[in-house]
């Protein structure tokens, strides 16, 4: 008994502490994100110099300006037919815009919660979802994955992308997702699973707690910690390659609020 309240405390004690993730840069600046916990309705999201519009949930059932590029049918037969997904749940579809204070915006349009097979990315062996899911490697699970597309400014071309939460979930040092414009421009997303702590670098008791984002370089350009309120930190002085991961980490952080409303 008193070896079980001892471990209920020390539980409790490391469930109240804040939880800062270990990330392989020494020297990086967090910025809190604002706008996450509360009424999702009219919701949007700020941190550092990024801001978001109105997150728009169940974009799917309505027009905007970028349907014709998303619908995989005018730009690139490659890109998933967005359009044409049908959910149950409505919450599982978000978009937003998000602007830095240059007047840059980037649109993104994401679906949570679907099956592999609903992604439709056509018969092309050398589309980009196909050469970066080879490259990185298939998880075995793909069947609660998170898809987006973000089209910088006037761009038709969107970066892509395609991240297996249960693979994230159930084996994240073993896991990498992926972010990519074409098969030479991309990210890998790594789970975050240690935290600092007064006692140096610890493995986190709750599995992954965010991702770290590295460039193809294998240099580490940003992280998102998705614990409470979230923290986004940016590695990167590129204004362009700035407002592109902040919106990756914005979607990654709305992504999650999707699944703690279906606990």
């Amino acid at each position: 008994m008193k070896k079980n309240i001892l471990l209920l405390l020390a539980f409790l004690v490391y469930a109240c502490t804040p939880m800062k993730p270990a990330l392989s840069v020494s020297e990086t600046t967090a910025f809190p994100v604002k706008g996450r916990q509360g009424l999702l309705i009219n919701q949007k999201l700020s941190f550092g110099d990024y801001k978001t519009s109105k997150i728009k949930r169940s974009w799917t059932r309505s027009g905007n300006t970028r349907v014709d590029l998303i619908s995989g049918q005018i730009t690139d037969p490659d890109y998933p037919n967005l359009v044409a997904m049908d959910y149950a749940n409505s919450d599982q579809s978000f978009y937003f815009s998000i602007s830095d204070f240059s007047g840059n915006v980037a649109d993104v349009y994401a679906v949570s919660e679907f099956h592999a097979e609903d992604l439709q990315i056509g018969d092309n062996p050398n589309s980009v979802i196909n050469i970066l899911e080879d490259l990185f490697g298939g998880s075995g699970f793909s069947e609660n994955l998170f898809y987006l597309q973000i089209f910088l400014n006037d761009e038709v071309k969107p970066w892509q992308l395609l991240l297996d939460n249960q693979a994230a979930k159930f084996t994240p040092e073993d896991y990498s997702g992926f972010f990519a414009l074409s098969e030479n421009e991309f990210y890998a997303l790594e789970p975050i699973t240690h935290l600092k702590t007064k006692q140096g670098v610890k493995k986190s008791l709750l599995g992954a707690i965010g991702y770290e984002i590295f460039n193809k370089k294998g240099e580490s350009v940003a992280a998102v910690s998705l614990v409470d309120n979230g923290e986004v930190f940016l590695h990167t002085k590129d204004p362009s390659e700035r407002l592109l991961l902040s919106a990756l980490c914005a979607a990654l952080l709305l992504q999650e609020d999707i699944a703690d409303q279906d606990l």
